[in-house]
């Protein structure tokens, strides 16, 4: 029983990802539209700018140096909440916690390069 079981769910897999790999377009998510280099270049010096403007805001309202702000980020790619787990890493960095107002002020930028970023890839996949 659980041997047939396993089959046939093995069988599903093999034909669910076949059909994926059929249809290239239906397995990738819509932001994920192709670009030229050029665009490709200018949205990573965007996103760099952008990522360096967070970073600069941050030691700002923390009072401390950019470096020390880049090595207390998590890999937002596998955080759900990466402003809330960059707070607490400078919080053990620093050996204090942040104000109320400091935490809101982070928050508050996160939501700003967020939105800068989302902007700078409409404008790179707009421009096509």
């Amino acid at each position: 029983m659980k041997s047939t079981m396993l089959r046939s769910t093995v069988l599903w897999l093999i034909l669910a990802l076949a059909g994926l790999s059929a249809f290239p377009a239906a397995a990738q998510p819509a932001s994920r539209v192709a670009m030229d280099p050029a665009r490709t270049a200018s949205l990573t010096a965007a996103s760099r700018r952008i990522e360096d403007r967070f970073v600069a805001d941050v030691a700002r309202i923390v009072g401390t140096t950019s470096e020390r702000v880049r090595r207390a980020m998590p890999d937002e790619r596998r955080i759900t909440s990466a402003a809330s787990r960059l707070i607490s890493a400078l919080e053990v960095d620093l050996g204090t916690t942040l104000t109320p107002e400091q935490q809101a002020e982070i928050l508050e930028a996160d939501q700003a390069r967020k939105l800068s970023l989302a902007k700078a890839r409409e404008a790179a996949i707009g421009t096509q």
